[in-house]
């Protein structure tokens, strides 16, 4: 058996100890301080409907529209409506079509087309019945393709028909 002191450990740890705890009080601009997180303004509404958003789909879609609204909670029945007879149609989530019409108002205005999401939803789901099934997203799509290339409400029935 070894019966010498164990000094270098001991020394070792002691050092590491003390440069530790020197470092301590320099300060350090260098490093980056972390930010409190922003408060989201609760009037705010969201770009996106996703689950931590506390309302319901046809209010978020109402409130978020680029349209001008005179009476409001007409405005939300008539939306919830609208939701209702795209999600029996499409078989598709509330939120989901809610989330694509909003989308498909944001990109046709990018193309200077405006045309607001409620609008678009009514006419998606006054739409003839289509041969094959299509999701809402795909319909939105295919609308969106060719209404940015200048076709009209009816050339684009016309071709959603030969889909």
């Amino acid at each position: 058996m070894d019966k010498r002191p164990k000094v270098l450990p001991s020394l070792f740890l002691s050092l590491l100890l003390i440069f530790s705890l020197s470092a301590c009080d320099q300060n350090n601009d260098d490093i980056p301080q972390m930010e409190a997180a922003p408060i989201i303004d609760e009037n705010e509404i969201p770009l996106w409907l996703d689950g931590q958003v506390e309302m319901s789909p046809q209010e978020w879609l109402v409130k978020r529209s680029r349209a001008e609204i005179n009476d409001e909670t007409a405005e939300i029945e008539r939306t919830a409506e609208l939701l209702i007879n795209a999600a029996d149609r499409f078989d598709e989530s509330h939120r989901m079509i809610a989330n694509r019409a909003a989308q498909l108002e944001d990109m046709l205005f990018e193309h200077n087309i405006k045309e607001t999401a409620v609008n678009r939803l009514e006419w998606f789901t006054k739409l003839p019945t289509l041969q094959t099934p299509h999701s809402f997203s795909a319909l939105c799509q295919y609308y969106y393709n060719l209404r940015t290339k200048g076709k009209t409400e009816d050339e684009i029935i016309q071709n959603l028909l030969r889909l």
